[in-house]
């Protein structure tokens, strides 16, 4: 069996949420995206969201 990609395993987790009723915004999946590319990594990502807060 073949690894699955990046793609199918965000979209494999997205089926998953919605299954359990939970809805993900677009800026969150792009957000994952973002994090599984290495363009950003947990820590500013988690600064970048307390700072739209304020």
């Amino acid at each position: 069996m073949a690894p699955i990609t990046k793609e199918e395993a965000l979209k494999n987790a997205l089926v998953s949420s919605s299954m359990e009723g939970f809805s993900v915004s677009p800026e969150v999946v792009r957000n994952c995206r973002r994090l599984m590319n290495g363009e950003v990594d947990v820590d500013t990502l988690i600064k970048e969201l307390l700072a739209q807060e304020k």
